[in-house]
């Protein structure tokens, strides 16, 4: 219901915080219980016979049971969290309007009505009251939904005292919803997505507490139901680090973040597994009927679960709000951990297969929400052969960036037609040797394959610093958003013209790759660091190590 203003200054959105906060902690609480209640139960190893084998089923059956109670009590602490969040920015947006009006010495009434006695102000009341009225409206908005979809959660958690509702299937079929979640798996992604649709809210909701893992990175999922699925799996996973004793390790404080939103917004992640890396695809903007492109930027070598949160993640932001449309930070899939994984095209390989088949689901999005968008995916370094890759098995973008990329592709096959492809490389980038190495397994040199165009690099600031090339400029364009290389992106991705390259500098360094086998120099370390920042200090002198490239 609309509030007056003075029960809008009477909210208290804290207490949906608090209660989010309340939930989590009792799902955390069931989960701890319901596993040491199963441990204990297996170790009773000289317990045998029938009636063992009774109990056991019960306790698999509670585990599942309690499990669907954890997920559902996870998705109402993500719901009264979303909920003060919004209706806090919205409360104080409404009433920083009224004690401006106030304080410019007009009169608001308590329905949002504003008026002046003097005749000349009735315009700027106007204004106020127009602008007072929209955002009332907005927090109605807000309370209805957020209020809505409690009751409905509070629903599913009656319903859950006695087991997991039934879901009924498209041809009105009732089945369990865990039967329901297997059948899914076993379909294409297109049967998945065409059946979804056809489903009531109640019954996708209750797949996902059924099986929030399976609905969060299953292929024909849609992404609305995917972010809500991962919002559990990220949280269960935070539960799992707490439960090991690692509450303030890395990868703990990782999950937080993530569940943290950031500019206001909550964060939506299309993908996510906890491995050891972390598998994640973080959809940073969102895909609207007036959306006109869209972006996949995978980074390269070392980026993990852990690290892509800083500066790989602050990139991303960046081009979403140059190019007004979404970007996917995408890590669905292991990269090379450090320089000597890197030499092998065994990552690109295994990661390409999931990329392509990314492209199909996220086409399948736009086709839903943004007829008309054209896609663009961004491969930086190592994460370049992972796109040329996933080109040469099926993907098919509209237009595709070799930014300072070893290669396009560790297959013998060819790239599909009707894509536009450019490349991004600074003179003086170590790189330049990877990419022009015969024999090279990640692929052609992507500044001089054929239909790639090469795009300017000009200058960008490192460290208040002006570089035009060198070790730094391997990753620190992606810093700088002014920069001419990080401009480049912004008009391929937007479809105007880049700038074409300007030759300044010799592309290769003056110091000459060693000899196969040889000892290779510092600085060798850094050809495939992709730290987005790029700030790498060399030491002097350079020592060698005793490192010995494949290649």
């Amino acid at each position: 219901m609309r509030p007056t203003i003075s029960a809008l200054r009477a909210w208290n959105p804290q207490s949906f915080a608090d209660a989010g906060s309340a939930a989590s902690t009792a799902a955390e609480s069931l989960d701890t219980g319901i596993d040491r209640a199963r441990t204990a139960f297996e170790s009773s190893d000289s317990w045998r016979g029938r009636t063992r084998a009774a109990a056991h089923d019960r306790i698999r059956q509670e585990h599942d049971h309690a499990g669907e109670v954890r997920n559902a009590l996870q998705m109402v602490a993500d719901e009264a969290s979303d909920a003060g969040t919004d209706l806090a920015y919205a409360r104080e947006h409404v009433l920083r309007l009224v004690d401006a009006a106030t304080g410019a010495g007009f009169r608001v009434a308590d329905d949002g009505t504003v008026t002046h006695p003097d005749p000349g102000r009735v315009t700027a009341a106007a204004e106020f009251s127009g602008s007072i009225e929209s955002g009332l409206a907005a927090v109605d908005g807000l309370d209805e939904r957020y209020g809505s979809r409690l009751d409905g959660l509070a629903t599913d958690l009656a319903s859950l005292v006695d087991g997991q509702s039934d879901v009924t299937l498209p041809g009105d079929q009732v089945v369990d919803a865990d039967a329901a979640v297997r059948v899914l798996e076993s379909l294409t992604p297109d049967q998945v997505r065409d059946i979804l649709e056809q489903m009531a809210p109640d019954d996708t909701r209750r797949l996902i507490q059924a099986n929030p893992h399976v609905l969060g990175n299953l292929p024909g999922v849609p992404f609305d139901l995917r972010i809500q699925a991962n919002e559990i799996n990220i949280r269960n996973a935070l539960v799992g680090e707490i439960q090991a004793g690692r509450s303030e390790g890395r990868r703990a404080r990782t999950l937080r973040d993530m569940l943290a939103p950031h500019a206001g917004r909550e964060r939506q992640f299309i993908t996510f597994v906890n491995t050891r890396q972390g598998r994640v695809v973080e959809m940073i903007g969102s895909l609207r009927p007036d959306t006109r492109n869209a972006t996949t930027y995978v980074p390269g070598t070392g980026t993990t679960l852990d690290t892509a949160g800083g500066d790989n993640r602050r990139a991303a932001a960046q081009l979403a709000d140059q190019t007004n449309g979404p970007v996917f930070l995408y890590l669905d899939g292991d990269l090379p951990p450090d320089l000597r994984a890197a030499t092998s095209p065994s990552f690109a390989g295994a990661m390409a297969h999931r990329l392509e088949l990314f492209g199909t689901e996220l086409d399948a999005e736009i086709a839903r929400h943004a007829p008309g968008a054209n896609t663009t995916y961004i491969g930086h370094s190592y994460g370049g052969v992972v796109v040329g890759t996933a080109e040469q098995l099926g993907l098919t973008p509209d237009r595709v960036i070799y930014a300072s990329s070893a290669g396009t592709g560790v297959h013998d096959l060819p790239h599909p037609g009707g894509v536009e492809r450019y490349s991004l490389t600074f003179p003086g980038d170590p790189i330049h040797y990877a990419q022009s190495l015969p024999g090279n397994p990640h692929g052609s040199d992507p500044d001089s394959a054929p239909g790639v165009t090469r795009l300017d690099t000009g200058t960008v600031q490192i460290d208040e610093r002006t570089y035009d090339s060198g070790i730094k400029t391997h990753g620190g364009y992606w810093n700088d958003p002014h920069s001419t290389a990080f401009r480049n992106m912004v008009k391929v991705i937007t479809g105007q013209q880049p700038d074409p390259y300007i030759s300044r500098k010799p592309d290769v360094p003056e110091l000459p790759p060693p000899p196969l086998g040889a000892p290779a120099p510092l600085w060798w370390l850094y050809l495939f660091n992709d730290r987005a920042d790029g700030d790498v200090d060399l030491p002097g002198p350079i020592p060698d190590i005793p490192l010995k490239l494949p290649w």
